[in-house]
């Protein structure tokens, strides 16, 4: 019932807490070998492409080796960090700055930019979010410059990582 969708993690004795909303994804994430939809609204395995899906849960079965909290919410975060990156990091080519009205989110050639049907198809779902509405006004009402934080970085290393590893095909 929130504006914006939220992502938490419930210890399963306390379950009954949490289920009594009809809107909710519930999934099990403590078997290490597959995830279980304890509850679900109907469309989760049409909503992620399958190979964007195994990357994502491929990132999450790493949390079976945390020790700490700490380092369950670090995995946590950085698999959908990563999972973003990848879908959506290429976005500040497509805010054009300069114009009479100001920066520009030129939403159409953002997602047709993206090679795989599938990705583009989810990236197409995802961007019509209000969540990434949120994030796009927030790009376009800073002035034009650097980006800062922890998901401009990732970005960065991700497009750097990209770099080499074509110039590595090319050679």
């Amino acid at each position: 019932m929130a504006p914006t969708p939220y992502l938490l993690g419930v210890q399963k004795h306390l379950l009954d807490q949490v289920t009594d909303q009809t809107d909710l994804l519930v999934v099990d994430l403590s078997e290490a070998k597959k995830e279980t939809f304890i509850t679900s609204i109907g469309d989760e395995s049409s909503i992620l492409p399958p190979k964007l899906q195994a990357e994502i849960l491929e990132a999450l079965t790493t949390r079976q080796k945390a020790s700490t909290v700490e380092e369950l919410n670090r995995v946590v975060s950085e698999a959908f960090l990563y999972f973003f990156v990848k879908t959506v990091g290429h976005y500040s080519s497509y805010v054009k700055f300069g114009g009479a009205e100001g920066p520009v989110f030129e939403k159409r050639s953002f997602y047709k930019a993206i090679e795989s049907k599938t990705t583009r198809h989810f990236v197409k779902k995802f961007i019509e979010t209000q969540m990434f509405d949120l994030f796009i006004q927030e790009v376009e009402h800073q002035q034009q410059g650097p980006q800062q934080g922890i998901f401009h970085k990732k970005i960065v290393e991700y497009q750097e990582k990209k770099k080499k590893k074509d110039k590595a095909k090319k050679h």
